[in-house]
């Protein structure tokens, strides 16, 4: 519109510009055009000649121009210029000539061929009183090429409906990323108890979208496929885990119930108003409907079957089949093409076959791009020292497990994670050596008596230092924290569930015909012993939670059938003051610790870093070490030597 000088417009005339702008935003929903009319408006009831909206960074780090007359976008350091200072000191500001303002940046200017002269700059805030960017109009147009009060009052009101705009499209954001955040998340529960990962969803995400958008979908509906199907077996989180996570094949019976998760899942969702939740409703019902009718659980058939069923359906199977797992390898490429062409018409839409095929590089791109890393899987074996780290962390986290070490297959040194690493089979534990009575070292031994109670054919033979006994009988299984096994017998025997053993410092057991383990001293805040094991001549120190290593190079120093050693390592360097009150070693400390060692032969492995510094310590490790050859234990690794 024509842009009239304001200050010679009456009031009634104001009023009807300030309508016109108003009837304008009303028609618009994207907040950019909004803010596009709001620069506009505020550029004709001040008579400026430019308006820009800048809005803070995430980070808070830079200000930015979200609408900018004039100029591209604009990027400046927080607090830098005319416009930071109004937002960080949260004054409104009025300058005549900017260019006796030291504050003001001249290099744009220069850059652009632009001449700026006059300012007035406005904060914006949220509903809680923070700032969230400032409102800009420059160069006067009028007699006197300046702004002032009158100006500023009538800036305000554009200002204001900025501000909120601002604030709704934030809150609108928030409300999108977690709904994302919260589908991608339950997606990612539901295949990481049927052992798949989280990367699986990423991939059948992508695969998705690749898909729809090849099939003509606009990009915001495609969008919503991918956001979606990562629910698509949501309803898994209600089977069973004997029947999830059964190794060999389901009968009948577990074949029906397994079957049920489409519709378990699709029950879950399907009252949502959300257009991201509806989607992954359809998904999670339909994904495993066949073209031919003979999938579940509706049997739907060919085009009955929802495209976003149909796409997920192909975008599951093939990432199922080309990736590897724990439990299985991976098909090759050559097999699963082959599958894909002989279900054509079969399991899976024609049409989308085809265009699974005139996509494949990109689809692949994506299975590469976010690949599993597996490690090779190292077996027992014969005449070798086996250690399998069942727990390998100072705390618990998502996936991680603490302190426990299966030694043979029934014994263990501590019990911080004998549950999901071993299942069904900690019911074949007998004896556990515990190093101190600190929760993530015995938190199990409550879990898989309590789980297995049934099962378990043999006494559990707790073996540990007097007052870790103690400690264990007073205030963990003691009827009340947890019931006391040791005064409980076997189901289909009078031997107890539990037999505590005291054991001593540096004292030899002979724990079979080819195993022995010595208790050695630990520095800690509670009573505390490493180990030495010995299998068939040849041995591990394990520090247990320390702040020295005295005791572990001693042994070292002295016993040459030690050949590794098992080292603690809890929190980052600059957290020495709690490492030491918690006694527990850092990086730095570990490596001063081990200058003491005086032999080259040594294999080091480092265990118990808290899950919440894991990159931080690693790093640190990897700069501290020296000519030191070391490893970071995880859980499931087996140590041979």
């Amino acid at each position: 519109m024509p842009q009239k000088h304001v200050r010679s417009l009456g009031a009634n005339e104001i009023l009807e510009l300030i309508f016109v702008y108003l009837t304008e935003i009303s028609s618009l929903r994207d907040p950019d055009e909004i803010l596009e009319v709001l620069a506009n408006m505020g550029r004709a009831l001040t008579s400026a000649d430019r308006c820009s909206v800048w809005v803070i960074s995430d980070d808070k780090k830079e200000i930015w121009t979200k609408v900018a007359h004039g100029v591209d976008e604009i990027r400046i350091p927080m607090g830098s210029g005319i416009v930071g200072s109004s937002i960080v000191s949260g004054e409104k500001v009025i300058i005549d000539d900017v260019y006796k303002d030291p504050r003001f940046n001249q290099s744009i200017d220069k850059k652009t061929g632009y001449r700026t002269k006059s300012m007035m700059v406005i904060p914006l805030y949220d509903n809680d009183d923070e700032i969230i960017g400032a409102f800009q109009v420059i160069n006067h147009i009028g007699e006197k090429d300046s702004f002032d009060k009158r100006d500023i009052e009538r800036l305000m009101l554009a200002s204001t409906y900025a501000a909120e705009t601002l604030i709704s499209a934030k809150l609108t954001q928030e409300i999108e990323d977690t709904q994302r955040e919260v589908v991608f998340t339950m997606g990612a529960i539901g295949e990481s108890r049927s052992k798949e990962t989280g990367n699986h969803v990423k991939r059948v995400a992508d695969y998705s979208k690749i898909l729809a958008k090849a099939y003509g979908m606009d990009e915001e509906e495609a969008e919503l496929l991918k956001q979606a199907s990562p629910m698509h077996d949501i309803g898994k989180i209600a089977i069973p885990d004997a029947i999830l996570k059964k190794p060999g094949r389901f009968d009948e019976n577990e074949r029906e119930i397994m079957n049920s998760h489409a519709e378990l899942g699709y029950h879950m969702i399907k009252d949502s108003k959300r257009p991201l939740l509806k989607a992954a409703a359809i998904v999670a019902y339909q994904h495993h409907e066949k073209w031919n009718g003979t999938g579940y659980p509706q049997k739907l058939k060919g085009e009955e079957i929802h495209i976003y069923g149909r796409i997920t359906a192909i975008a599951d199977v093939f990432d199922a089949l080309g990736s590897d797992r724990v439990y299985k390898k991976a098909w090759s490429d050559e097999r699963i093409f082959k599958l894909f062409k002989e279900e054509r018409g079969e399991h899976f839409d024609p049409k989308l076959v085809d265009l699974f095929f005139e996509n494949i590089d990109a689809l692949l791109e994506v299975r590469s791009k976010f690949s599993d890393q597996y490690q090779a899987k190292v077996e027992y074996k014969e005449g070798e020292t086996n250690i399998k780290i069942l727990g390998a962390y100072g705390s618990r986290g998502k996936g991680l497990g603490t302190s426990s070490f299966l030694l043979n297959n029934k014994t263990v040194i501590d019990a911080g994670n004998l549950l999901d690493s071993l299942d069904v089979a900690s019911t074949e534990i007998e004896n556990i050596w515990i190093t101190h009575s600190h929760l993530d070292h015995i938190y199990d031994i409550a879990y898989i008596l309590d789980n297995y109670y049934a099962l378990r054919k043999k006494t559990l033979n707790i073996y540990g230092l007097p007052k870790t006994i103690q400690t264990i009988k007073e205030n963990f299984l003691n009827n009340t924290v947890w019931p006391d096994f040791s005064q409980i017998s076997l189901l289909n025997s009078k031997e107890k569930c539990v037999k505590y053993v005291e054991i001593e410092l540096n004292k030899e057991y002979k724990i079979s015909e080819t195993e022995i383990i010595k208790p050695i001293y630990a520095e800690h805040t509670v009573d505390t012993c490493g180990y030495v094991y010995i299998e068939k001549g040849k041995g591990i120190v394990f520090s247990s939670d320390t702040i020295s290593l005295s005791s572990v190079l001693e042994e070292v120093n002295e016993n040459k059938n030690i050949s590794t050693i098992m080292v603690e390592c809890s929190f980052p360097s600059d957290m020495q003051n709690i490492a030491d009150v918690s006694k527990h070693l850092t990086p730095k400390k570990l490596f001063k610790e081990l200058e003491k060692l005086k032999r080259d032969d040594i294999s080091i492995y480092i265990n118990h870093l808290k899950p919440s510094y894991l990159t931080k310590i690693e790093k640190e490790i990897a700069q501290y070490k020296g000519s030191f050859e070391l490893n970071i234990v995880k859980d499931g690794e087996i140590l041979q030597f």
